[in-house]
This record gives structure tokens, C-alpha cells and sequence, in this order.
């Protein structure tokens, strides 16, 4: 059975028909991903909601216990963000021009992280910092130390088709200002894809402060954060994608969640309103 499986997924992708001779249970096509629905659904009442403490113990409880790197949580974290902006941008990057806004801590480090995955898909990439490169945090100037050496543009691309808001985390806090307030006002005419939470929304305290980002979707990171769901953050949140950035069922299990992985099909699902 796993031959004519395997055979059916083949098939399937190269749009061939089957073997006449086949049975015909074995000759029907099997549909392993939707061109309309590339990413698996969950229930939002399905998955715990973290507050900003409880991601911040999963951070803490990754490095310090578990020796899991912030290197590898924001690699995954670009990877996904990276093929959310596929989907974005019609399923073909190729030659699409995409503008990441980095900050200088993990959040911008996802970000560039994902600036580097589309430019190796075909994409046009332009970054701007929000801060000096030796203002990063390390391991996001790594990140950016590595697009230096890649035919990466710096600076705001006024054309660009889809702009990736990595400026401000989960840990935001007050209004946005100085160069973050600049460049959240000028992130408009693209459609923007959030990282983690829009630039302006304070998980902490729920609070939408001016200037902020309007999203068309946001991936957020492990599990969703609380103020995701109210029905202020709607507007600016858009579509709410989930990633899984590596996070154990045991580091959960240390804060007295009850988990179950929503990512036994994908490592990027949808989250959906019940």
C-alpha cells in the first residue's frame, strides 16, 4: 500500500493520471494540499493563549534549560515567516519585492532571517533598520551580518509588494517612537505581514498605541498570545497564522499547560475563530 501511496502523491503533483489497469480504490487521487488552503487550519479555542509573562518563561525555560538557542527559534521562526509571505505573494516570490522592517532585538532577527530565505527563493529584498547594526542584539546582528554578504538592498523600497513588520516583539512596550514611529507610517500602500504581533499593539497591557501597525496577516510564534483575540486587535492583526518554532511539549508542560501540537501536518497553520 505505501508504494501505491507514494505513487498516488507523484501523480498527484505532476498531474498524470493513473495506471487504467489499477484498482479503483488505488487509482484515486489523494489531495495533500489545497492550492486554496496551502496551510492547515486549528481552532483558536483548541490551543492554550500565553500572556507575555508565560512567553516569557518559554523563552527562559528553551535557553537556560532545555539548550535550545535563540539562534535556531528565530531560524525557524524566518523560515515560516518566509513561507508565509510565498503564500502572500501568490505561492511564487520570484521576482516579488518584499521590504523587511527589522528591529534591533529577536523580533528583527526573525525577520532578517526570513529577508534571507525569500532572497534565496528569487525574491527582491530590501531591508531597513530601525537601529545602527551595532545596536543589534547578537544574534540578530548575526542574521544581518550574513545579508551583508548577499546582494541585499538596504534602505525603503517605495515599490514594494508586501512589507514584513519585524520591528517590535512581544515585549513591547508604550508608543512606538523615533525611527520606529517613522517607519510604521510610512509601511503603508503594501500589504503588511506581521511578525509575532503588530508594531504598536502592547500585549502586556492591550493597549493600541499610535503610530501602529495594520496588518493583513500575522504569524505569531510557539503559541498566540492573549491580546491576539481581543476584539480591538482584530483590525490590526488580520489573519492569525501560527508557527512552530521548536518549542517541546515538555516546556509547557513546566508552566502547567495542557498541549497538544497543532503541527502534526505543517509547521505553519491558521488559526481560526470558532
Amino acid at each position: 500500500m505505501s508504494y501505491f501511496n507514494y505513487v498516488n502523491r507523484i501523480a498527484d503533483g505532476l498531474g498524470v493520471e493513473l495506471e487504467r489497469d489499477w484498482p479503483s480504490e488505488r487509482r484515486r487521487r489523494r489531495r495533500y494540499r489545497s492550492p486554496d488552503a496551502p496551510f492547515p487550519t486549528v481552532a483558536a479555542d483548541s490551543l492554550p493563549w500565553l500572556s507575555v509573562a508565560q512567553m516569557r518563561e518559554v523563552d527562559r525555560l528553551m535557553t537556560e534549560e532545555f539548550a535550545i538557542s535563540l539562534e535556531q527559534m528565530m531560524e525557524n521562526a524566518g523560515r515560516n515567516l518566509a513561507l508565509l509571505a510565498r503564500h502572500l505573494l501568490g505561492g511564487d516570490v520570484n521576482g516579488h519585492r518584499v521590504l523587511v522592517l527589522a528591529g534591533p532585538g529577536g523580533n528583527g532577527g526573525g525577520g532578517l532571517a526570513a529577508a534571507r530565505h525569500l532572497l534565496v527563493a528569487g525574491a527582491d529584498v530590501s531591508i531597513t533598520l530601525a537601529a545602527p547594526p551595532e545596536r543589534l542584539a547578537p544574534a540578530t546582528r548575526k542574521q544581518y551580518e550574513t545579508l551583508t554578504r548577499l546582494d541585499v538592498e538596504r534602505g525603503t523600497d517605495a515599490d514594494a509588494e508586501l512589507v514584513v513588520d519585524a520591528l517590535l516583539g512581544y515585549g513591547q512596550k508604550g508608543p512606538p517612537s523615533g525611527d520606529f514611529a517613522a517607519l510604521i507610517r510610512r509601511a503603508t500602500g503594501a500589504p503588511v505581514l506581521a511578525l509575532d504581533v503588530p508594531s504598536g499593539l502592547e500585549l502586556e497591557t492591550g493597549r493600541l498605541h499610535e503610530p501602529h501597525i495594520r496588518a493583513a496577516a500575522t504569524l505569531t510564534l510557539a503559541l498566540p498570545k492573549d491580546r491576539l483575540r481581543m476584539s480591538d486587535a482584530a483590525d490590526v492583526v488580520g489573519d492569525l497564522y501560527l508557527a512552530d518554532i521548536s518549542v517541546p511539549p515538555a516546556v509547557y508542560k513546566r508552566l502547567g499547560l495542557s498541549y497538544s501540537s497543532p503541527f502534526g501536518r505543517s509547521s505553519l497553520v491558521k488559526v481560526e475563530s470558532s
